[in-house]
């Protein structure tokens, strides 16, 4: 801009929420752009990833559970209006601390202007067609948060899909402290992704594929219907091996279509992304031909790809080199007689070549320097290279261009006045494969729905052959889905335990409680470390597991579906909510209570531990009851007060279990095996001495256990 003023705009701003780089996310989660109105307990929840276009709405009551959604779904971002700064000190009590927090006005999230800008975005004349005519405050948040992709994205739109409503009873509900107990996706020690439940699980080859899987982990299904189809998928892909090793193959190199699509659709991607799009595309025919004959509605969807989306690839093929250059404005991008113009650039460009060809070779003759080189420098242009011993020699009409420490180098006039005409070409080919890159840009971005409704087929696909291959080579089994409340299921292992243990195989243990001639409570109990927790926690994971589609580690199985997991296992103090572990552990317990019904799960440690012995004893039997009796929850208690083993006297929904443990002398070995019955003892002496308290302490604990027995 040499002489003039250098035009400067805004033409992107960078968030958490609204990042498109492959190098700045994460390939196997989704990277959640939330927007949240609130009227008082009533709040609308609109949720975007804008890598891949999805767009989700809630619409709930109680801030308690606003606060359970953000902190399950992980969000990158959240968009408040009315907010004065994003401190924390100024974040509202259900804003989980780790939560990057974006203020906004209030002006953009009034209905008004919300609906303005959803009308403007989807093209419509109303908002019925939407599905959010009784969605107030989800409509107030979707049309905020577009309003803020709008401003983030200048001269740019990012696509987003139709809002997607989720309502209350669409997935099997699991909140904050189950998902952070269970392990879902994250271990409770030290949030590290190798050790948990997804990580156990996930075969996956492509990254749609890990974030489909994510996605029926965090939101696993109510439909029994749509349960079995995914079973059905599972089944056919480990009946045919040959089946399942090709599709996995043929996916394994395949690129991220949905982000492909969206950077597509953004004006963000590059050339290569093109050509990866290109690659994934070509793939879905031969994927079409593989499935042929299966019959799993799952699989359907792929099985007649798009004939649009076949050509689009061929467009990519035939207009793009096969290795383009990283870079869009410096030529190398598309095929010949792809253009006319650009063909014609190029012949000249050759020629101009060959010119600098026969001038480097009539100076090499004319100053006697067989070593003298014709060169390009970006800042200097054109120029004769030769070495200092023989700049003395160079003809007359050389001029000096620059010295170097070994070299000279010079120009002509003659070469000077050719390196214009080289360049002007050089910059309208290179301005012409760019215009023609942008066109095929655009137009690959004209199809980003219909290559992201592939995308989230071959997602299905590639997280269905993952669990498929996990079922082969695992010896998992099919369970049984019903429509009562059993949950029945025999040699069951926990999948990742079973996983991580090296030198010892894995103890498989049953459990039967729901069923017409089963309890509903089961009161556990038995020694520390001798494997309570791991039963706990294993019953929930196969529920769960069930219950997203999967197939279990498992001999057999028959499992009624639950409307909701709980869990309280272990609890810390809360510092900053001023709370004790005991208070924390009842504040669980009492969400518990409040919201379990008979098709609820409810997995219960050591309620009533931290306080006194007889107060704690109380609660937990007032609790086993209320659990036994009103709510008439599916329930194992895991405990040491084996006072509660009388409960199963009073009352015939109970039954007593323990897990054995083999006592040799001073030694005890735990066998992990749960067996009907209640333990006697907790042995937590002999547990204290294998964790290696000192013998003098472990000699006194012994006489001052002997004492209060007497």
């Amino acid at each position: 801009a040499k002489g003039a003023l250098l035009k400067r705009d805004i033409t992107r701003v960078l968030t958490p929420g609204t990042v498109l780089e492959e190098g700045m996310l994460s390939a196997r989660r989704n990277n959640w752009l939330a927007a949240v109105v609130l009227e008082g307990e009533h709040w609308g929840l609109a949720l975007a990833d804008v890598s891949t276009g999805e767009l989700r709405l809630f619409e709930r009551q109680g801030v308690e559970a606003l606060e359970q959604e953000l902190q399950q779904l992980e969000t990158a971002e959240l968009l408040l209006p009315g907010l004065e700064s994003g401190s924390a000190s100024d974040k509202p009590s259900w804003c989980p601390e780790r939560l990057s927090l974006t203020p906004q006005p209030r002006n953009p999230f009034s209905a008004k202007e919300a609906e303005r800008a959803l009308k403007q975005r989807y093209g419509v004349q109303n908002l019925e067609g939407l599905g959010l005519q009784e969605q107030p405050l989800a409509r107030r948040a979707t049309g905020g948060l577009a309003l803020y992709l709008d401003a983030s994205q200048p001269g740019s739109t990012v696509p987003l899909e139709r809002p997607q409503i989720v309502y209350p009873g669409d997935a099997l509900v699991v909140d904050h402290q189950t998902r952070r107990n269970l392990e879902l996706t994250a271990t409770q020690r030290d949030g590290q992704f190798q050790g948990s439940l997804l990580w156990a699980i996930d075969r996956s080859h492509t990254a749609m594929g890990a974030r489909a899987l994510r996605r029926w982990l965090e939101a696993p299904l109510l439909d029994a219907s749509a349960i079995q189809g995914r079973q059905d998928a599972i089944g056919e892909l480990v009946d045919k091996r040959p089946l399942r090793l090709a599709v996995r193959r043929l996916l394994r190199p395949m690129g991220d279509l949905e982000r492909l699509a969206g950077r597509c659709a953004a004006g963000r991607c590059s050339a290569r992304d093109l050509v990866a799009l290109a690659d994934g595309l070509e793939r879905l025919p031969l994927l079409a031909g593989l499935l042929e004959g299966c019959r799993s509605e799952p699989l359907q969807p792929l099985l007649e790809p798009r004939e649009e989306l076949i050509a689009l690839a061929a467009l990519l093929r035939h207009e793009l080199v096969e290795s383009p250059p990283p870079s869009l404005s410096e030529g190398g991008l598309i095929h010949d007689g792809v253009d006319e113009g650009l063909d014609e650039l190029r012949n000249r460009l050759d020629e101009q070549q060959n010119w600098l060809e026969e001038v480097e070779r009539r100076e090499r003759q004319g100053s006697g320097n067989p070593n003298l080189r014709l060169q390009f420098h970006r800042s200097f242009g054109y120029f004769l290279a030769v070495s200092r011993a023989r700049a003395s020699t160079v003809p007359d009409h050389w001029i000096r261009r620059q010295t170097l420490t070994n070299e000279e180098r010079f120009v002509t006039p003659e070469l000077k006045e050719r390196e214009g005409r080289i360049l002007q070409l050089k910059a309208r080919s290179h301005q012409l494969e760019y215009d023609l890159f942008c066109k095929l840009r655009d137009h690959v971005g004209s199809h980003a729905a219909a290559i992201r409704e592939a995308a989230r087929a071959v997602a299905s696909l590639d997280a269905l052959a993952g669990l498929a291959e996990l079922a082969a080579t695992m010896g998992y089994c099919r369970p049984e889905i019903t429509t009562g409340r059993e949950l029945v299921i025999h040699d069951g292992r926990h999948p990742v335990v079973e996983q991580l243990l090296s030198d010892a195989a894995f103890v498989p243990n049953s459990i039967a409680i729901g069923a017409g001639d089963q309890p509903d409570l089961i009161v556990l109990t038995g020694p520390n470390a001798s494997g309570k927790s791991c039963y706990l926690r294993q019953s929930g994971v196969l529920q769960l597991m069930a219950q997203m589609g999967s197939w279990i580690p498992a001999q057999s199985a028959r499992i009624g579906l639950a409307d909701r997991i709980f869990t309280r296992v272990g609890a810390v103090d809360d510092l900053a909510a001023g709370q004790s572990t005991f208070m924390v552990e009842m504040a669980e317990t009492a969400n518990i209570l409040h919201h379990a019904s008979d098709r609820s799960l409810v997995l219960l440690d050591e309620i009533g531990r931290g306080t006194a012995t007889f107060d704690g004893l109380s609660i937990a039997w007032a609790v086993s009851e209320h659990l036994a009796g009103d709510l008439g929850s599916r329930t194992v208690f895991a405990t040491h007060y084996h006072e509660l083993n009388n409960l199963a006297a009073e009352r015939d929904n109970v039954a007593n279990f323990q897990v054995l443990v083999e006592e040799t002398g001073d030694d005890l070995v735990f066998l992990h095996q749960v067996s009907s019955g209640g333990a006697s003892r907790s042995y937590g002496i002999e547990a204290a001495r294998l964790a290696g308290v000192p013998k003098p302490v472990v000699q006194r604990a012994r006489q001052v256990l002997d004492q209060l027995a007497a």
